[in-house]
């Protein structure tokens, strides 16, 4: 029997030898990795395949689809969210960023001796993750109190008990309002101290601290690769050597990389609830302003209050969070989040109906039965003709032929693109795209976003697939979503 096995092994490292030589001199090729490189496919998500359509509108009466002209645009497969982004799931990303605070506080507690290898890990579990990477407090870094700190990053597998009073106090510390600025919210806004063991406790809920939700800042930084591919960021080279380098005043460069393509972003997370008592004049609109964007009932119903740079910084958070639960060798296989261009918005929103008006295909906004297929402002402003008088559930009506919902109506989508109503002269046919990223400094022309789709408050020449408006990057209008 061992004659058996040894003679098996032998000739099964007899056959193992010429894998280690590459291919006797040819070229036979190499491969990065022997993992099947295949992906599941994305949660909640539709792939949209390959194709051409005309872009543009299809409605010479329409003034709003400002493109100047028709044209013939081929697009690359990709994939995209079946419905608008929910209240409950950009809820995630907003818990998401208050815990961290809290983590963060946990892993400094002074009181806590083991506090950094309790809640954090020695090292970055994840180099792909740049937002668990501990950052400093304002309060450490003014004082220069970094000792054992930098090197922990947060350990996302341990769960919070917001019933323990460590996770209180450090919640206390850096998310509740203080008693000065909370005694504006009308409530009663102090603590009680148990004499034993000197600590703060927070009172009963009706009493409760209010968190401050300016406080609610996710850092992150992103790579632009527009930027980088710019002419001004390109190498030159002399002609001259030595061995330790270019010789001196050659014409060797070497790119500004950290001010040139890598940008840093802070951007306040939650949604400005406020929008719905800002947007409308004399209209009493104070419980959607109270109850739209925690309220249970309002799970299913897109989220609104959103900037342009918010749902930027809420599809990489979407992107670190995936990568952050999957094991090492698979990260480099996943695609990032982002949204939707407007030639992939467009096309998406077409669905494979040539030249057609709306995104089920017809030239109008009821079917046969004489119901509206989509949530808008019809017949003069009925809104509660199509059922619903300001949003609907993000699943509500017929999807489209590529099982899309409310590509027209319900809530106005942000895109990718910078609004110019000429870019499609200087865009390219395949895959167009234009953007620009404009920084606080810049005129307010230049921060200009294609929304597509329509909402619920406008008629229905916004709801067609061809007709494009914009709105300013950091405004939060109460129609748009992430």
């Amino acid at each position: 029997m061992k004659k058996i096995i040894c003679f098996v092994f032998t000739g099964f490292v007899l056959l193992s030898l010429p894998a280690c030589f590459s291919g006797n001199g040819e070229l036979v090729g190499n491969t990065t990795t022997r993992l099947d490189f295949t992906i599941d496919t994305p949660h909640g998500m539709r792939k949209i395949p390959a194709g051409s359509f005309t872009m543009g509108s299809n409605d010479q009466d329409v003034p709003y689809a400002s493109r100047s002209n028709m044209q013939t645009i081929t697009m690359s497969p990709f994939w995209i969210d079946e419905t608008e982004i929910t209240n409950a799931e950009y809820r995630q990303f907003t818990h998401w960023v208050r815990d961290s605070i809290i983590r963060k506080a946990l892993i400094n507690d002074p009181d806590n001796p083991n506090s950094e290898t309790e809640w954090g890990w020695p090292s970055d579990p994840n180099a792909n993750w740049n937002q668990v990477a501990l950052e400093e407090s304002d309060e450490r870094m003014e004082r220069n109190d970094l000792d054992n700190v930098e090197n922990y990053h947060i350990n996302w597998y341990k769960n919070l008990n917001f019933n323990k009073s460590s996770v209180t106090k450090a919640m206390i510390r850096t998310l509740i309002l203080d008693d000065e600025e909370g005694s504006d919210f009308g409530s009663n806004m102090h603590f009680y101290d148990d004499e034993s063991d000197n600590e703060k406790y927070l009172r009963p809920h009706f009493q409760t601290k209010l968190i401050d939700k300016r406080r609610l800042v996710y850092d992150y930084t992103w790579f632009d690769a527009t930027a980088a591919a710019s002419r001004n960021n390109t190498y030159e080279y002399g002609n001259n050597f030595e061995e330790d380098g270019y010789v001196e005043n050659e014409r060797a460069k070497q790119v500004n990389r950290t001010n040139s393509f890598i940008h840093r972003e802070r951007v306040p997370v939650y949604p400005d609830t406020l929008t719905w008592v800002r947007d409308f004049t004399y209209n009493f609109n104070e419980p959607m302003f109270d109850k739209y964007n925690w309220h249970p009932a309002f799970d299913d119903y897109p989220v609104v209050g959103v900037s342009w740079q918010q749902a930027k910084a809420f599809c990489h958070w979407r992107t670190e969070w995936k990568l952050y639960h999957l094991p090492q060798e698979r990260r480099v296989f996943e695609t990032s989040y982002r949204l939707p261009t407007e030639a992939e918005w467009e096309w998406a929103a077409r669905a494979g109906r040539e030249l057609a008006m709306f995104p089920w295909g017809g030239p109008y906004s009821r079917n046969s039965k004489g119901c509206f297929l989509a949530n808008f402002k019809p017949l003069r402003g009925n809104y509660w003709a199509d059922g619903y008088i300001y949003t609907a559930p993000v699943n509500e009506y017929f999807p489209n032929d590529y099982g899309l919902y409310n590509m027209a109506g319900n809530v106005a989508e942000w895109t990718e693109s910078a609004f110019d109503p000429m870019s499609d002269i200087f865009s390219s046919d395949l895959n167009p795209e234009y953007t620009y990223n404009a920084d606080n400094t810049d005129h307010p022309h230049f921060k200009k976003k294609v929304i597509k789709g329509g909402s619920w408050k406008d008629i229905g020449a916004f709801l067609q697939i061809g007709a494009r408006d914009y709105e300013y990057q950091d405004s939060k209008p109460s129609c748009y979503y992430a």
